[in-house]
């Protein structure tokens, strides 16, 4: 059975020592740094004993100061409570549970724990490095033939430790060594002896040694000696028992251990102290080693047995017990739970004599300053007298503000002739003041004061209202300066202040004066501009029609020709009314940007078939555009706007050469519309001046002086800048720069074609079915409520279709339900009912009858009505008759003009 067993446990070691092995070849491969360990620690004693704690704390100190990553199980064998199979059997199922997932390494703590983990001769003990610490009674034959054990002892100095008592008791005349039958107590009483045997002749002759086994001795045999015990006895635990502490409490002498158990923190295990270790450093010391073997920097088999560091170590309530003086304790001494007043008892001293000479030397400085300050005010107030006596006869009132205290004190005679309650003092806080002075000064006379101190101007003038009676304010200016000495902290303003109520009203007399007159200049030159501007085209056309009443006085080529320049004045009168109200609508903000699809390409071949006509031909007209389309969100109306009376402008100033208009995008972030010419050019004190309403450069030149006034309003709306540069005798060239975003441009697919007002909504069906009804004739209603108007339209059309004539909505309505109509020309403002309104009506019995809206108005929201109310189309007066036939003509097939 034994040879079986054998081989049994051997099996298991070696499937052990390949396990271990796989495990430090895989770590291998793995970054050092990223490595968990698992670490079992075996404490001997129960978890609740605090200086088990102490070791935990101090293992957690050794591997962290290695900057180790390690995942530490802690088990408490409670061996007290155990025999001695009990504790083997325990340990023998702990590492069980490691069989197949072996620690990395055994910590293992004090005695019992050391001596039952190495006899338990578990497989797992022969592979696994193991560090033992605290040892203090190492039976060095059950390691024997273990290459994978070693630790730290704790020197079992009984000879130190009677020294360290003879320094608390100075005359000892018996040691008393607690024993018992434990394999422990025997070996601490075999070396007690060999030590003692060390001690001199006459020291022993001095002092009996009497061995106490208390655990075999019953109640009152094992209480006497503690109970009767002398002052020239002491007691000497070579390790510790949970019943020590009853004996000591019934003992009027010190007991001293060579163990660091049954000492700790927050215990009252009746030891007053001894030569060991501290647990703290018995855990450091573990964890050490073992970091260090687990890194590499040493290996198990080559570290020797070594021994703690031990220093003095005793308890603060033994101490008090046994009324002991500190000051006979080792300078190196270490006391457990000493009040924090006792520990640093000095310093606590010193540092309260230190705050107590502070407060008084701070006290004194305040009464110093105190004092200063006293004396300081009392020469302001002299001073202050002095001054208001000098300034009686003036209406000024000398004030000061202090920094420090935060408030205004004002001359006597301020409060008396302002009618203000008086108080010994003659202060007003600066929140009190400010209340008082008007809301939209108030910033204002705040950021003076502490500008004036933050720049220490000399001298600092600052105008507000200030209201001295309810709801009544009045104009008043102070006049300050700074103190030589002024600084962040303190600070004195001394100023005179007055009241400006009768300066403001004379200066609000003036200025209402100056505006009128200015108003009035202004009305006198536009009307002045004006009545110039329409009196010169007037003046052709009343001109040549005069001209045209003789029929027989002129050629026909003549009487053509006066034709075409009454409607060229026409075109301009109308032009400069167009100006007028558009400038009026720019100024006043009431013009809202409508954003749409702007195709560039397509508004700039606008503008240029629109002026191509009247280029002359010694210009070379061009336009210039990028080789892609390029669309945007914008308004096109206002977009055009801007490129026709720029180009209108170089048109006027361009005999011969070039012009070109056309536009770009600057690195996605301005659309650049521009306009250059190789005219007169701009002399450069007027180019800021050309954007001026009326403003023309040459009084000669045709034009009221709006097209440019109108661009600068325009750039304006559309958040742009608007530039000129330009050259005398080579030309000039207008800029205007607005910015886009990314998100204001269009891909191209996304684009719908913008129609002319007169083209939009024609419906192709429409067209099919006018071309299938070309034998019969076709009926026009005309809705317009003047007569000349009406009989415009009617000249237009002539016989060709038969034309009825409504001068209201509901005269129109009923037309239309009594007659079969082709089109509907509708005036939008007409009497009783308006255009729009019978607009609605008519659309409510069909919603298919084209119905064209005519105006005089020359506002782009009246288009935004018509539209909204279901118009196809729309012409602004005054009316062209190509248009109107244009438009006759889309809606009704067949007709020949």
């Amino acid at each position: 059975m034994k040879k079986i067993r054998f081989t049994w446990i051997n099996l298991i070691t070696v499937i052990i020592s390949i396990t271990v092995l796989l495990s430090i070849i895989s770590g291998c491969h793995k970054n050092k740094a990223q490595t968990v360990y698992n670490i079992l620690v075996i404490h001997s004693f129960d978890s609740l004993y605090t200086w088990g704690e102490d070791i935990k704390k101090g293992i957690d100190e050794g591997f962290a100061t290695h900057h180790l990553q390690v995942k530490i199980r802690h088990f408490y064998l409670n061996c007290e409570m155990l025999n001695s199979q009990q504790e083997l059997d325990t340990l023998y199922h702990l590492l069980d549970e490691y069989m197949y997932a072996p620690p990395h390494l055994i910590l293992v703590e004090d005695d019992q724990a050391t001596f039952s983990l190495i006899t338990s001769n578990h497989p797992i003990t022969h592979t696994v490095p193991i560090i033992f610490s605290g040892v203090s009674y190492l039976n060095y034959d059950i390691i024997a033939g273990y290459n994978n054990i070693t630790g730290f002892e704790c020197k079992r100095d009984f000879l130190t430790c009677y020294e360290l008592a003879k320094k608390i008791v100075p005359k000892i005349t018996r040691i008393n060594v607690l024993t018992d039958s434990t394999i422990l107590g025997q070996a601490s009483q075999k070396e007690f002896l060999t030590q003692w045997q060390n001690v001199s002749d006459n020291e022993k002759e001095k002092v009996d040694i009497r061995f106490i086994p208390y655990r075999e001795m019953k109640t009152f045999r094992v209480l006497y000696p503690f109970y009767s015990a002398s002052k020239g006895d002491i007691f000497i635990l070579p390790k510790w028992d949970f019943t020590i502490s009853q004996f000591s409490n019934i003992s009027a002498q010190p007991f001293f251990t060579i163990s660091n158990e049954g000492i700790g923190k927050n215990i009252n295990g009746g030891i007053l102290g001894g030569i060991f270790t501290l647990p703290r450093q018995q855990g450091i010391d573990g964890a050490d080693l073992a970091s260090r073997i687990l890194k590499g920097e040493k290996t198990i088999t080559n570290v020797p047995l070594q021994y703690h560091a031990t220093r003095p170590i005793f308890d603060w309530a033994q101490i008090k017990r046994l009324k002991i003086e500190k000051s006979t304790l080792p300078e190196n001494s270490y006391i457990y739970n000493i009040p924090t007043y006792e520990k640093y008892k000095t310093e606590i001293i010193v540092i309260t004599i230190s705050v107590f000479v502070l407060l008084f030397f701070l006290i004194f400085l305040y009464l110093l300053e105190k004092n200063k300050k006293k004396r300081i005010q009392s020469r302001l107030r002299n001073k202050q007298n002095l001054l208001s006596q000098v300034l009686r006869i003036g209406n000024f009132y000398m004030w000061s503000y202090d920094l420090t205290t935060q408030k205004f004190t004002f001359d006597k005679r301020f409060f008396q002739d302002m009618g203000l309650p008086e108080d010994d003092s003659y202060k007003r806080g600066r929140i009190t003041l400010i209340k008082k002075i008007h809301p939209d000064d108030r910033r204002n006379f705040y950021n003076t004061i502490m500008g004036a101190i933050r720049d220490r101007s000399p001298k600092v003038v600052c105008q507000f209202r200030m209201s001295l009676k309810p709801d009544e304010y009045e104009w008043w200016e102070t006049q300050f300066s700074l103190s030589p000495h002024i600084s962040s902290s303190n600070a004195q303003i001394y100023g005179l202040c007055f009241s400006i109520e009768h300066i403001k009203q004379r200066e609000m007399d003036l200025i209402i004066a100056r505006d009128l007159a200015a108003k009035a200049e202004l009305k006198q030159s536009f009307v002045a501009n004006i009545s110039h501007e329409i009196r010169t085209p007037l003046n052709a056309i009343i001109g040549f029609a005069n001209l045209l009443t003789d029929e027989h006085a002129f050629e026909p080529e003549e009487r053509q020709s006066f034709i075409q320049t009454i409607n060229r004045n026409c075109d301009i009168l109308l032009k400069l009314i167009d100006n007028v109200l558009e400038l009026s609508k720019l100024e006043s903000d009431s013009i809202p940007l409508v954003l749409e699809s702007c195709n560039m390409e397509q508004i700039m071949d606008t503008v240029y078939s629109q002026h191509i006509m009247r280029i002359p031909e010694s210009i070379h007209f061009t336009l210039e555009t990028p080789h892609k389309q390029i669309i945007i969100k914008s308004d096109s109306i206002r977009l055009t706007q801007l490129l026709s009376n720029m180009l209108d402008n170089a048109i006027k100033f361009t005999k011969e050469g070039n012009i070109t208009i056309g536009y770009c995008i600057d690195h996605s972030q301005y659309l650049t519309l521009f306009v250059k010419d190789t005219g007169i050019g701009i002399p450069e004190e007027e180019r800021e001046l050309i954007f001026d309403r009326f403003y023309k450069c040459n009084e000669f030149t045709q034009g009221p002086g709006l097209g440019l006034s109108i661009c600068a309003a325009i750039a304006q709306l559309l958040d742009a800048s608007i530039n000129v540069e330009s050259e005398i005798g080579k030309g000039s060239c207008f800029s205007v720069h607005i910015p886009i975003h990314e998100s204001d441009q269009i891909p191209i697919d996304e684009d719908k074609e913008i129609e002319s007002d007169y083209l939009q909504n024609i419906s192709p069906s429409k067209k099919k079915e006018n071309s299938q009804d070309n034998n019969r004739e076709h009926t026009v209603i005309i809705a317009e409520d003047i007569e000349s108007n009406f009989l415009l339209l009617k000249t237009i059309i002539g016989n060709r279709c038969r034309i009825l004539w409504a001068k209201n909505g509901n005269e129109a309505i009923e037309l239309y339900k009594n007659n079969t109509v082709d089109l509907i020309l509708m005036d939008i403002k007409m009497p009783e009912m308006g255009g729009i309104e019978a607009l609605k009506e008519i659309r409510k019995l069909s919603s298919d009858i084209p119905i064209i809206m005519q105006t005089a108005y020359a506002f782009d929201s009246d288009k935004d009505i018509a539209m909204e109310a279901g118009c196809t189309g729309f012409i602004t007066k005054p009316i062209n008759p190509i248009i109107v036939k244009q438009i006759i003509s889309n809606y009704i097939s067949g007709i020949i003009w």
